[in-house]
């Protein structure tokens, strides 16, 4: 038994490093676009190559000193400020039901919330083409406003969630018991203490109506194209690095936004569907 014990630790230890190199070998592999992205935005000439004993900000300089550019990223703020209070509002009220309630349909209900995640971004764009089409909805700027808010309520309902389930119901009850009606033990009870997983929504919401192509490369038109739309535009005909500079700020956007899930909720916490 000793012997059977001491070969298995031997076999442990021979797989141990063997298990370390893989790990190591897929992490680089993942990383390696990111790297090469961020090196290449600080590369001073046009051409592909690396150089670093002359870095660069040229590539910046000219990302911010082209006016479709500014353009794109003025629209794409415009549609954030619209999207973020409405997705947030309803995130939070679903949310809130979600944890709270307990009706029929529940299941049913977080499914569908949740499904915009879930199903690809492309079939969900076109679904929301020919919708709008049905209508007769032609107002560009609102349609893309209306497929965010769809598209992104889902994360503030996340983020929101993780936040209630580590609430105790029973401080509601003991709120409602001394007196105060349920929008006052809402407001002044639940609300302050969910102000972690608003944040957050809030912040992956910005983060995804500059980021996403997939849904509104269906809703834009030539006055309402956003940042990522536009990135993709100037990629047709120009080849320097101007798009990994603008690539390097969401980059860094997005560990920020990492980083502040982290701290407020837990990233186990956000991907958690409980």
């Amino acid at each position: 038994m000793s012997r059977a014990i001491f070969k298995s630790r031997s076999d442990f230890s021979m797989i141990g490093p063997g298990l370390t190199i893989t790990v190591a070998a897929i992490v680089i592999f993942i990383a390696m676009p990111v790297i090469f992205t961020i090196a290449y935005s600080f590369n001073p000439s046009a051409y592909f190559g690396f150089s670093f004993t002359r870095l660069s900000l040229r590539w910046y300089l000219n990302l911010f000193s082209l006016d479709y550019f500014r353009h794109a990223f003025v629209v794409s703020l415009g549609l954030a400020a619209c999207v973020i209070p409405l997705a947030t509002l309803f995130g939070m009220g679903t949310a809130y039901a979600l944890v709270r309630g307990d009706f029929k349909g529940k299941v049913l209900l977080n499914s569908l919330v949740l499904s915009p995640i879930v199903v690809p971004g492309i079939i969900t764009g076109m679904a929301l083409l020919t919708f709008f089409g049905i209508v007769g909805f032609n107002w560009s700027f609102g349609k893309l406003v209306i497929a965010m808010t769809v598209c992104t309520v889902a994360y503030p309902i996340r983020t929101i969630t993780a936040n209630l389930h580590g609430l105790s119901s029973h401080i509601d009850e003991a709120a409602i018991n001394m007196g105060a009606s349920r929008w006052t033990t809402f407001w002044k009870i639940v609300f302050p203490q969910i102000g972690p997983g608003i944040l957050s929504g809030c912040i992956f919401i910005f983060t995804m109506v500059l980021e996403d192509v997939s849904i509104v490369i269906f809703l834009v038109d030539m006055h309402t194209n956003t940042l990522a739309i536009e990135a993709m535009n100037y990629m047709r005909t120009m080849d320097d690095p101007t798009i990994a500079a603008m690539s390097t700020i969401l980059i860094i956007m997005t560990l920020l936004l990492a980083l502040v899930i982290e701290k407020f909720i837990g990233i186990g916490k956000f991907m958690s569907l409980d």
